[in-house]
């Protein structure tokens, strides 16, 4: 059963499992984030949205490390030169080398790849209950045997879900992974985030530009636009005039006349506390 080793923190604390305050970062002098601060809470769902080449998934690398920015990051409560716990962080990238290589390798392979240490050799009992529990979450067990290449995009894109959660995460982070996938596709592993959100407290950060379809499922956005733009609950996002700015006619008539309707398109309740 999925079950992720939630961290514990002394009765009464309150410790994001992400907290940026003043990132900026440059490619070359260029400033791509500048001055962002935000603090995402244990069981937060937040849809990271934005421009193409607004910095999102710049973002997403200086929280993992990846990129060095200026400014403070911390992972649960540990400031992010020192942060170790990395198991408890899954990543989808957006585009990954396994789907990419046509090596013949299992699916059974790829998700074992997801686990802390993985030896590859002498897989222990242990370690494949791991891997069926994770594939039996994404609905991926009956794809058990095959070779990963053989299967659909959105088939790969669900096993490949199911490496990110074999090491049981607190935090999920993903890269715009429903871009190659066709609509049933999508809401089936939207779906399947909401799940995991929701019935197994995952807390998760998502670059998306599928704002309607996560919509039902995610409790926060995060506009980023090189600084950040808005950061709220669905309700806030409906009525955010620097988001109406930002996203131009199109928002002010979702935002302005179906909002006044009450059936927002981003799936929130306009309508209550009017």
């Amino acid at each position: 059963m999925y079950a992720p080793q939630f961290t514990k923190f002394e009765k009464g604390a309150c410790v994001s499992v992400i907290k940026t305050q003043g990132l900026s970062f440059a490619y070359t002098r260029v400033p791509v984030l500048e001055d962002i601060s935000f603090s995402i809470q244990a069981g937060d769902y937040v849809g990271l949205i934005g421009p193409n080449g607004g910095g999102k998934t710049t973002l997403l690398k200086t929280i993992l490390g990846l990129e060095k920015a200026r400014g403070e990051i911390s992972l649960f409560g540990t400031p992010l030169p020192a942060f170790t716990d990395w198991h408890k962080i899954g990543y989808l990238a957006q585009k990954s080398p396994v789907s990419q290589s046509r090596f013949p390798i299992s699916t059974e392979e790829v998700v074992l790849m997801g686990l802390p240490n993985c030896r590859g050799i002498g897989v222990s009992r242990s370690e494949l209950k791991q891997v069926y529990e994770a594939m039996e979450k994404t609905h991926t067990r009956e794809y058990a045997g095959r070779i990963f290449h053989d299967l659909s995009i959105g088939q790969q894109q669900r096993v490949l879900l199911a490496r990110a959660i074999v090491g049981k995460p607190e935090l999920l982070i993903l890269d715009e992974p429903s871009t190659a996938l066709d609509a049933s596709s999508r809401e089936m592993f939207f779906d399947l985030l909401g799940e995991l959100n929701t019935h197994h407290r995952v807390t998760i950060l998502l670059i998306t530009h599928d704002t309607s379809e996560v919509g039902k499922y995610i409790s926060k956005f995060m506009y980023v636009d090189r600084t950040l733009v808005f950061f709220g609950t669905k309700e806030e996002f409906c009525r955010s005039e620097k988001v109406a700015e930002k996203l131009g006619a199109f928002a002010q008539h979702t935002i302005d006349h179906l909002h006044n309707q009450g059936h927002c398109p981003l799936g929130c309740h306009c309508e209550e506390g009017k």
